[in-house]
């Protein structure tokens, strides 16, 4: 995404009493190969929250786009479709080979959260979180290695 911010004071000529703010972002999305442009425009902002069109219209700008890149169907043609990532087989590997033995817990630390709360729940444990689940696993409360118990409680902390 690329745009640009705006802040406007708007009928700053009557006095303090009567002026209000106007934020504003223009933006267009990919940045590198534009296929949408949008503009947000937020007329009296909450000014103790904020005001900027960095900290007011920017986020609308950023949830719009997610949006749309969310639900538009991509059409991208697939290229080498049998050809073998090196990363991707190396995480498929160890994915695998912690599957094979689910009676132990195993090391989550520094997997990407949802990854993890999927995996341990397949294992029978319970799971309680503590921070954002869409970063990475910081701690986790059971040790890996450790027998499982089924639905046994394993928090999970989060960075």
């Amino acid at each position: 995404m690329a745009g640009k911010t705006g802040t406007a004071q708007v009928d700053y000529h009557k006095g303090s009493d009567e002026m209000y703010y106007a934020s504003s972002f223009a933006g267009f999305f990919p940045a590198d190969n534009p296929k949408y442009s949008c503009v947000v425009v937020i007329h009296k902002p909450n000014v103790a929250t904020g005001y900027y069109g960095g900290d007011v219209a920017g986020p609308v700008f950023k949830r719009i786009a997610q949006k749309i890149f969310t639900d538009v169907p991509s059409t991208n043609e697939i290229i080498r479709i049998n050809q073998v990532v090196e990363k991707q087989q190396n995480q498929y590997n160890k994915y695998n080979k912690m599957h094979q033995n689910n009676t132990i817990v195993p090391n989550v630390k520094g997997m990407a959260g949802m990854d993890a709360i999927a995996i341990l729940e397949n294992f029978g444990l319970k799971v309680k979180m503590f921070g954002n689940p869409s970063g990475k696993v910081k701690k986790q409360s059971i040790n890996p290695g450790a027998k499982i118990i089924t639905n046994q409680i394993i928090i999970l902390e989060f960075s």
